[in-house]
């Protein structure tokens, strides 16, 4: 499991306090505030856009998120239907009066038609698509698309703009703000230029293909942006969600989520699992000797050293005050290393405060016939591990106490 995942995706650190609820801010509500203070439009407006523009996207999150995996299928399909909506549409406009003319023009829509198929094919009955995927289709939606178009007679073209609506569907959902606005510089370049084609050749008065570039405008490049910008925001919120804004690492919720993911790899790979509950020793004497502050960097610290051991194979959380939650999977020879480990890497004793843990760990062994109780397995592995930590902290503090299921 990558460090990204377990240290809330590359998100910033936010200020929050040892206690296991963050504190509100207490900042007034921006409806509640006296009218004269509120900001004008235009430059909330850019502010919202300069946010939107600078937050991270990651794909990885966005595609396997567990609200999302039910509907990896389902996606599939809708793109390979949008692709093979394409594709009717350049058969259509072979035959059209507004189509291309000229054998090598269908020659070329014939060429974009069959690699039209096999995309939508690889939609239908591939596996699930990565990240190059994506922006792979999205480039091949827009330039074949418009590559298409130029051979339509002009009104025809104009029309055919709407086709940009499909692409844009998909990079509202799964490329970065970067690629979404090369999609809409395209869209709208194009369109531009087919309305001046078609205003220069006279074909259609006016007012109708101003209308026409319009309401294409909007329908290709308005809605689509606006989308783009809430489905950023929303994502931001949801992966904050599952983060402690103190360590950035993730919270109770978040590491349910991870936990499960990590439950599928160990057991694709027959690994042992371990869930390990780790409590700082005497943090109360910490906060009040030294106070809050230390107290919070403590933690932090606790934090930064758990992440950077459980990089590669776990994944760790904050589930309390001084308490966290690390679940990795690894070579049932190597689990008892690794939790003896924690002890030994947490505990510097050139820190200002030297920190010292009880661990309690409870290994689920592969093969165990716990493994066909899936994910709800960690549960009860973790509340085992919890009694497992209370176990050594009675006995001094400083040690492990592990069990194997």
């Amino acid at each position: 499991m990558s460090a990204n995942l377990q240290r809330g995706l590359g998100y910033g650190q936010e200020v929050g306090t040892n206690n296991t609820t963050p504190p509100f801010s207490g900042r007034q509500s921006e409806t509640n505030r006296p009218t004269s203070h509120r900001r004008p439009a235009l430059h909330s407006a850019r502010a919202a856009l300069i946010d939107w523009y600078t937050q991270p996207f990651d794909y990885e999150w966005m595609a396997k998120h567990r609200s999302i995996r039910g509907l990896h299928q389902p996606l599939q399909y809708l793109f390979g239907s949008a692709t093979t909506l394409y594709a009717v549409a350049s058969v259509l406009m072979l035959f059209s009066s507004r189509g291309p003319h000229g054998f090598g023009a269908q020659a070329w829509i014939s060429i974009v038609l069959l690699m039209q198929v096999a995309v939508a094919l690889r939609w239908f009955f591939g596996p699930l698509p990565v990240k190059r995927d994506f922006i792979a289709y999205a480039i091949f939606g827009d330039a074949g698309t418009a590559s298409v178009l130029m051979l339509y007679s002009p009104f025809g073209a104009l029309v055919g703009c709407c086709l940009f609506a499909l692409t844009g569907g998909l990079c509202i959902f799964f490329v970065s703000q970067k690629w979404m606005l090369a999609h809409l510089a395209l869209c709208c370049g194009f369109i531009t230029a087919m309305t001046v084609r078609n205003l220069l050749t006279g074909d259609e008065d006016a007012p109708t293909v101003l209308a026409t570039s319009l309401v294409i405008l909007a329908a290709t490049a308005v809605v689509p942006l606006l989308a783009h910008i809430a489905w950023t925001a929303i994502g931001r919120d949801a992966r904050r969600s599952l983060l402690d804004p103190l360590t950035n690492l993730l919270n109770r919720r978040g590491l349910e989520d991870a936990a499960e993911a990590l439950w599928h790899n160990g057991h694709e790979r027959n690994f042992s699992l371990a869930v390990l509950v780790i409590d700082i020793d005497r943090f109360k004497v910490v906060n009040d000797y030294y106070g809050h502050d230390s107290g919070d960097a403590v933690i932090v610290r606790v934090a930064d050293r758990l992440s950077l051991l459980f990089q590669e194979n776990g994944v760790v959380a904050r589930t309390g005050g001084e308490e966290f939650v690390t679940v990795f999977a690894a070579p049932d020879a190597e689990v008892h290393q690794r939790i003896e480990e924690v002890v030994n890497t947490l505990y510097n004793s050139s820190d200002h405060i030297p920190i010292t843990v009880s661990v309690g760990a409870c290994i689920l062994a592969s093969p165990s016939s716990l493994w066909v109780d899936g994910p709800s397995a960690i549960d009860k592995a973790g509340r085992i591990a919890d009694s497992m930590m209370y176990r050594a902290k009675l006995d001094g503090g400083n040690r492990s106490s592990t069990t194997k299921l």
